[in-house]
């Protein structure tokens, strides 16, 4: 985790904290508690200012469970079966075989070193990430282009339908690599 996504993760908890901490002092005579905190208006600095400290932060939370509810409810499920139906029947389509048939086919591409592939998929879509050690022959946008329409024709084949969308995506990973010899 990010030192980015750690401080935004820690602000919203501690927001969570605070907010729990002063519902704590409002119904802490709902049950019996060995100590007792003061009235939430009785604390030093900030006790004209919790109202609508709290408002805030409530509204915040509600903001952000409303949110994650909906991401919850509509997010894409993802599966590792691929189901067709059409009027001869139904064909069940395995991520594994997807991956397999594509780096099958990139091992007989000689621009392309070590392929390796993944596949997700959903509904009515399939998304193909290929990462491999591409040669400089390789290296120029029009190729590239057409090696990634290349696999996604031959996938739309395989699964003989227009109705799935397929994306596939590449990735040169000698780009992340440092500076190589000029002499190998």
């Amino acid at each position: 985790m990010g030192k980015i996504r750690k401080l935004l993760f820690s602000i919203v908890l501690l927001g969570l904290l605070i907010t729990f901490f002063f519902v704590l002092i409002e119904n802490q005579q709902a049950i019996y508690l060995p100590v007792y905190f003061i009235s939430m208006d009785d604390y030093p600095l900030i006790g004209s200012y919790i109202q609508i400290i709290l408002f805030c932060l409530s509204v915040f939370f509600i903001g952000l469970a409303i949110l994650l509810l909906l991401i919850t409810i509509f997010y894409p499920k993802k599966s590792n079966t691929l189901v067709i139906k059409g009027k001869n029947g139904r064909l069940s389509v395995q991520k594994s075989v997807v991956e397999n048939f594509v780096l099958e086919n990139l091992k007989k591409e000689p621009s392309i070193e070590n392929p390796r592939v993944k596949a997700k998929m959903s509904k009515k879509k399939i998304k193909i990430k290929i990462a491999g050690a591409l040669r400089k022959t390789m290296r120029t946008t029009e190729k590239q282009n057409e090696l990634v329409e290349q696999i996604r024709h031959e996938v739309s084949d395989l699964l003989a339908t227009d109705a799935i969308k397929t994306e596939v995506y590449l990735k040169d990973e000698q780009e992340n690599a440092g500076p190589r010899n000029r002499v190998e």
